[in-house]
């Protein structure tokens, strides 16, 4: 893997994501899509995915394509961070350093979130959590991050080989049976022509009828939604219940945050101050108390919330 200049490496790493959802008999690459696109708010992306089954657990890296623009092929060693890589050890803090920003990828049990800030700001970070295994990744082997057209292509290339084996195994029979080779031929080609066709088929419906959503891809997209942007705000999920269709959940946020956050999480949701003046709650489908705050309008984020 050749090495990032510094403004590569930002690029590709300040809007990177990672996260976790159960393994189910559906369309994984789909569930992460419908997740992804509805937090980095785009459908171009680029996926790193890795299936642990004994914990029945999927995880990923996404980041929006045009992150890459400049990068024609990007492969990350924070892949150590995802189980079944030969060089992850197990729970603990991943992290990258380059001279103006520091990556880190934390994984705990059955959840995974990534972490990207100035090296002061990422230093104390890590210092508050020196009770962690941390493990610097520079020199572990990288994975290939995927854009959707290059699955899509991966796969096809598949299938055409799938299609060249069949012509030489054709080729093979003609040679020991003349007569009958015309007939083999051309019912054997057929047969694949059909197979390519409904493969292609079936993969391009994959990727063009995206928009068929399970309602589990819609419950993991919105909670990693919330999730996501509360960790941006460097808030945490305090109450979270989904029944019935119905949402509850308070989030415990730094005062500092505007009222584009609190509107990003829907129109029903109220804040009000807590116990403690740095903080406020806010919080949908529960009874919250009338110290109402007035959430400020959009101003920069201070620069030592980790995002």
């Amino acid at each position: 893997m050749s090495k990032l200049n510094p403004v590569q490496f930002e690029s590709a790493y300040a809007g990177m994501i990672a996260g976790a959802i159960p393994l189910h008999s559906g369309d994984i690459d789909k569930s992460i899509f419908m997740v992804a696109q509805d937090i980095l708010g785009t459908a171009r992306l680029h996926f790193l995915v890795a299936v642990d089954r004994d914990n029945s657990t999927v995880y990923y890296f996404a980041a929006p394509s045009s992150a890459f623009t400049s990068i024609p092929a990007f492969n990350t060693p924070l892949a150590a961070a995802l189980p079944g890589h030969p060089q992850h050890r197990g729970d603990g803090i991943y992290f990258l350093s380059d001279v103006s920003l520091v990556v880190a990828v934390e994984k705990t049990r059955d959840q995974i979130r990534l972490i990207a800030n100035t090296p002061e700001v990422m230093a104390n970070w890590l210092s508050e959590r020196s009770e962690r295994a941390a493990y610097p990744v520079d020199d572990n082997e990288a994975w290939a991050m995927e854009s959707i057209p290059g699955a899509y292509r991966r796969i096809a290339d598949g299938i055409s080989l799938t299609v060249s084996w069949y012509s030489v195994v054709v080729v093979a029979i003609a040679l020991l049976v003349y007569v009958g080779s015309a007939i083999g031929i051309s019912v054997l080609n057929a047969s694949a022509d059909k197979s390519n066709q409904a493969h292609m088929k079936a993969i391009n419906d994959a990727v063009t009828r995206i928009d068929f959503v399970s309602p589990l891809s819609q419950q993991l997209a919105r909670v990693q939604k919330i999730s996501a942007l509360v960790v941006r705000a460097g808030g945490w999920i305090d109450e979270y219940e989904l029944k019935k269709g119905k949402e509850k959940f308070i989030l415990m946020m730094p005062a500092w945050i505007t009222k584009d956050y609190i509107d990003a999480l829907g129109p029903s949701v109220v804040a009000d101050q807590s116990d403690d003046e740095n903080l406020i709650r806010v919080g949908q489908g529960v009874a919250l108390s009338a110290t109402a705050p007035t959430p400020r309008r959009a101003t920069s984020k201070p620069a030592a919330a980790p995002h």
